[in-house]
């Protein structure tokens, strides 16, 4: 069992953004920030959320959107809203709340607690950007766009990070995973994994095209790279 709770978290502005926030019964000691895709905070990132506090970390999804129209959180029968709300996204500004979540769940678990981010398509693309700008432990996207926009601070990127991709994925072209695969080939810290005959959404359980083979596959990668934050020994 876990809690869950709608907070307030603050912004570097002074302002303060809505986050979905899960404690565990039992911490690990571990924090997470999972990014969603365009849909926002919806009833699936919320599942994602609890999943994760289920295994003792503890989570907080922030409102991607909340500069735009807080609270705005979609069901997959809004696919034009929930792109055209993506497309006027504060990148800069949402990449920001990331690292005030971290500093959040530390306020939480310690100060010396390790923090990572988790990011689903657009949330992709910002834990990438996070990874660089923000005081975070470890980057994990699942299909993140745009990646190709951000070819010069992915080169910087020094924190364990995992990248999963989707083989037919529309979103997210061969010749962006291959731009992505270029700047950060031979990194000891960056994995990037690509799922044969998997699209865009590969691990959006209950939902078109969704395969949980590779779902499966990605979240034990992923549940291996977070271990290494409990124990940095563990490789």
């Amino acid at each position: 069992m876990s809690n869950a709770a709608f907070v307030q978290i603050p912004a570097r502005t002074g302002e303060t953004f809505e986050a979905y926030e899960v404690t565990p019964d039992r911490p690990n000691g571990i924090g997470l920030v999972i990014l969603p895709e365009v849909y926002n905070v919806n009833h699936w990132a919320r599942g994602v959320a609890d999943s994760y506090a289920a295994d003792g970390y503890t989570v907080v999804v922030p409102d991607l959107f909340w500069r735009q129209q807080p609270g705005v959180y979609l069901d997959y029968d809004q696919p034009d809203r929930a792109r055209a709300q993506g497309e006027e996204v504060d990148v800069d500004g949402v990449v920001s709340d990331v690292g005030q979540s971290a500093t959040w769940l530390r306020n939480r678990l310690g100060a010396d607690a390790k923090i990572g981010v988790i990011g689903f398509c657009l949330g992709g693309r910002l834990a990438a950007l996070a990874g660089v700008r923000e005081k975070v432990d470890a980057v994990i996207g699942y299909y993140a766009v745009k990646l190709d926009q951000h070819l010069d601070e992915l080169a910087q990127l020094e924190k364990p990070t995992l990248l999963h991709f989707g083989e037919t994925d529309p979103w997210v072209p061969q010749q962006t995973k291959d731009s992505v695969g270029e700047v950060l080939a031979g990194r000891p810290n960056v994995a990037i994994h690509i799922y044969p005959d998997t699209g865009h959404g590969f691990a959006r359980t209950g939902y078109p095209p969704y395969n949980a083979d590779a779902t499966a596959e990605a979240r034990q990668r992923s549940n291996a790279l977070l271990a290494t934050l409990a124990n940095p020994t563990v490789r």
